[in-house]
Formats: C-alpha cells, structure tokens, sequence
C-alpha cells in the first residue's frame, strides 16, 4: 500500500471513488499502517447530504427589501445622529479652565456637558479643541472647555 492511497489517522478513506460508500479502518498509529477491509457504512448517525434548495422568488424580493429597509433605517439613525451632533457642536461655546490636580478629560467632560452630546463625544471635542495627542492632562494645563449653560 503506498502514501497516496491513505490519509493518516486512527480512520482513512480511500482515494478512489468506490460504486458504493465505503471505507477502510487502519489499524495502527503513525508509522503502523495495516489496512482492513470494510463494507458498506451502516450508522446510527449516517450523514444526511440535501440537495441544493431553490429559492423562490417571492422568497428573494422579500429579502431584498429587508436588507433595503434595514439599509435605509441605519442610514437614516445615523443622518439624525450626525445632523444632533453636528448642531451641538456649532453652538458650543468655550471658557478657559486651569487643571487641577485628579482631572481628567472624562471628569471635564461630565463638567462641562453640552446638551445632545454624551459624556464621551464632549471629551473628544475637548481633546480636539486643545489639540491634545493623549488623553492625560498636567495639573496647571489650561485648557479650553464647553462653557457651563
């Protein structure tokens, strides 16, 4: 018997292509291949192969137009969220501030809220105001933030 006719493992199938299922047991580990010959494969757990499912087409238009409405519900939540945000932001107006000792961008954002913004898109508009890289901040920093309403 030679490489190309089994696969290694406790269980190996043949590379021919039998008349009727079939397979062979190899007995032995890694380097002890001795074959024994099997007949056909009768299983409690036989494998059930189904044969491609046509579609309708009702069945097609009706997901078509789930993912179309799917598509112009997220689209439309996110023109609405952007259009808020966007509003916020052009009527936010800015005071100076001085950075004291246990601050931080979230801390100053809860603060310094802007209305229709959550706590973490006014600490991305502090960090964007003041230019900073890192979200850590020096006592005695001065920093540009959303004026108290």
């Amino acid at each position: 018997m030679n490489a190309t006719d089994m696969v290694q493992g406790n269980l190996a199938l043949k590379y021919e292509t039998p008349v009727s299922p079939s397979f062979t047991v190899v007995k032995g580990g890694r380097c002890d291949f001795q074959a024994m010959a099997a007949g056909p494969v009768r299983s409690k757990h036989a494998v059930a192969v189904s044969a491609p499912v046509a579609l309708k087409a009702s069945t097609i238009v009706a997901v078509a137009v789930a993912f179309t409405l799917f598509f112009v519900l997220s689209a439309s939540v996110f023109s609405a969220r952007h259009a808020a945000y966007a509003d916020s932001v052009a009527n936010v107006t800015y005071e100076t501030i001085h950075v004291q000792s246990g601050d931080s961008l979230w801390s100053l954002a809860q603060e310094h809220s802007v209305d229709g913004l959550s706590t973490q898109e006014t600490s991305d508009i502090i960090r964007s105001v003041n230019h900073l890289e890192h979200g850590s901040l020096d006592a005695g920093d001065v920093l540009k933030v959303p004026a108290r309403s």
